[in-house]
């Protein structure tokens, strides 16, 4: 990454957005203003940084590798959102790997002055709480359905997750830009080459329908009945 002269602020960090103009401004000056460049990563699993990371502009990918090899993709953090609090907090090592997926504008801050902010502003600390809260929240849905799901009902639920309802067909699910099979792979655990599979027999079966510029779930209730009516499966975009 390069040191750029910052023209961004925090005050676009959700986190901060109770916080007034001159604290932001005092924060920002604070921070190691970066540009990362797409496919670059920012952290490293098991680095032993404590800095948080606040995305300005750009999405990123939080990321686990297994012992064999194997990446899992956690979720993407948009602008506006932060990472690396947890190494702030206990003073660890890194839990997973940050992946720069386009260019962005990363504001890092010390775990001093992090901790400093969140312990003297209580709307802060509730925000972080609320954060850490969804993302075990979270977490817990992926284990339990890595662990009880089959690979086509992981896949189902994945694709559900990423996709909006059709306003025009309240039946359908779009999800635009279709997914990379690879990235697909990643987010439910299994290889390429599997989802390339199963998603040709879902269009066989007439459950999804490829198109130009997005792939369309055909019929959701018949998808959701498929996987047991998990409900974070159906927090669709509108």
């Amino acid at each position: 990454m390069t040191t750029i002269r910052p023209s961004e602020t925090l005050a676009r960090v959700e986190l901060f957005h109770s916080l007034p103009p001159d604290t932001i401004a005092r924060l920002d000056t604070r921070c190691i203003w970066r540009r990362a460049r797409a496919k670059e990563w920012i952290i490293d699993y098991q680095d032993e940084s404590t800095d948080v990371f606040f995305l300005i502009t750009g999405v990123a990918r939080v990321m686990i590798r297994s012992i064999s090899g194997r990446e899992t993709i956690l979720r993407d953090i948009e602008a506006g959102a932060f990472f690396g609090e947890l190494a702030a907090i206990d003073g660890q090592t890194r839990s997973a790997s940050i992946l720069a997926i386009t260019d962005a504008t990363i504001a890092k801050m010390t775990a001093t002055t992090f901790i400093e902010t969140v312990t003297s502003h209580p709307d802060v600390s509730l925000r972080l709480l609320r954060f850490i809260t969804g993302q075990v929240r979270m977490l817990a849905n992926r284990v339990n359905e890595f662990t009880t799901l089959a690979i086509r009902e992981r896949l189902i639920t994945e694709l559900l997750r990423l996709s909006r309802a059709n306003r025009a067909d309240p039946r359908e699910a779009i999800v635009s830009p279709p997914p990379v099979h690879a990235d697909l792979a990643g987010r439910i655990s299994t290889r390429r080459e599997t989802v390339t599979k199963e998603l040709s027999a879902m269009e066989r079966e007439g459950l999804v329908r490829r198109g130009r510029g997005a792939l369309t779930l055909v019929d959701v209730p018949r998808l959701v009945a498929m996987i047991g009516d998990k409900e974070d499966a159906l927090d669709f975009k509108t």
